[in-house]
């Protein structure tokens, strides 16, 4: 049976020896959802993956409607940005300084690229997952609620044991924190993704 401890504040999170597998795990999760890294120049915050929306539909803070069926951008943080940075940085807070500038540099990038053509122009938004929701709004999501599901709560469980493997300021959070990190979805739409971050 998988053992897992509760500290105050964070819910269940995987033991120390349960949590030595967390980057196979996501060595197999990368690979069946077939990630790819959004640049080839230098080791980026982000991997994309290609699909469609599932579910129903979506209306963001701008006033664009995803509808079931539409193309996606899904990111990914890329964990070994994380373990590329760890060498030089051991301070929690310049982990988050350096990762909420580089993921706004990625989304340049991400802008330039659809832009330019080298994603469909059927594309109607980027989305994601966190348990970093304050942050994610500074950099211009539309973040949302999930409904509380089996699947929350896994999706969590795995995103925690992540953010304690490879994260800096996971790890200290987690272990410290007094309030639940709450897993989110985020969404913004490719006319506001070219608006903010288009150079």
């Amino acid at each position: 049976m998988t053992s897992v401890k509760t500290r105050k504040g964070t819910g269940c999170l995987p033991s120390p020896f349960i949590l030595g597998l967390w980057p196979f795990l996501d060595i197999i999760f990368s690979w069946y959802l077939r990630l790819k890294p959004l640049r080839q120049d230098k080791i980026a915050t982000i991997n994309i993956e290609l699909r469609c929306h599932r579910g129903c539909p979506v209306k963001l803070d701008d006033g664009s409607v995803i509808s079931p069926g539409d193309p996606l951008i899904e990111l990914h943080l890329n964990n070994a940005w994380f373990l590329h940075k760890k060498r030089t940085i051991n301070s929690p807070a310049n982990m988050i300084w350096e990762l909420r500038s580089a993921f706004s540099e990625d989304l340049k990038y991400l802008a330039e690229q659809i832009a330019e053509g080298n994603f469909a122009p059927e594309i109607k938004a980027v989305h994601g997952m966190t348990l970093l929701d304050r942050a994610s709004q500074r950099l211009g999501f539309t973040v949302m609620e999930l409904p509380d599901t089996p699947w929350k709560h896994l999706r969590r469980f795995y995103l925690a044991g992540l953010m304690q493997a490879y994260h800096l300021q996971g790890a200290r959070r987690l272990a410290t924190g007094t309030k639940p990190l709450v897993l989110k979805e985020l969404w913004m739409s490719r006319l506001k993704l070219l608006e903010k971050y288009r150079r």
